[in-house]
């Protein structure tokens, strides 16, 4: 399928990984898609944009769902209630992280859930880059898939970036 992505399109999912290292992420996902292609300058990101969709925006929605559960760091944990008892999930994790590493949440759910076992990562820092390969998530293979068959139905030869926008 790649062979088929324009230039575009390649730097796009470039720049996914690049986003997906620089925050710290094991994977490369929709989220840092979207946040390549609100990045770029291209036809199809300044239409993004008109809509509200910045890079800034896309960024901040990112961390704060991580940052806050949303993605699944502490799945559905009731803050608010927490908070009442004098739980502060952000201490929480941060604790945990600095004794553990920073995928020691990421690993014991992976565990618990009947995860498949994973490679250990590389880390050149604490809280620096991932070295390596990082995989797509589900979610972003679909995307792939997606951007494949918009392509597809507007008889196109080729997958740009507004077709991994579509997808």
């Amino acid at each position: 399928m790649f062979e088929r992505f324009t230039l575009d399109a390649r730097t796009v999912v470039v720049h996914a990984q690049e986003h997906a290292r620089r925050l710290g992420h094991p994977h490369i996902g929709c989220e840092h898609l979207l946040l390549a292609v609100t990045s770029a300058d291209r036809p199809v990101s300044a239409v993004l944009r008109e809509q509200g969709i910045t890079p800034e925006r896309v960024e901040n929605e990112i961390v704060r769902l991580v940052s806050h559960g949303g993605a699944g760091l502490f799945g559905d944990l009731d803050r608010d209630a927490l908070s009442a008892i004098g739980i502060d999930l952000d201490a929480v994790q941060a604790r945990i992280e600095a004794s553990f590493g920073t995928d020691a949440i990421s690993d014991a759910a992976n565990a618990v859930h009947g995860g498949r076992r994973r490679r250990r990562r590389k880390y050149q820092a604490k809280g620096a880059a991932l070295r390596g390969h990082l995989a797509f998530t589900a979610g972003a293979k679909k995307c792939l898939a997606n951007s494949l068959r918009e392509a597809q139905s507007r008889h196109d030869n080729f997958i740009g970036a507004e077709h991994l926008t579509l997808g």
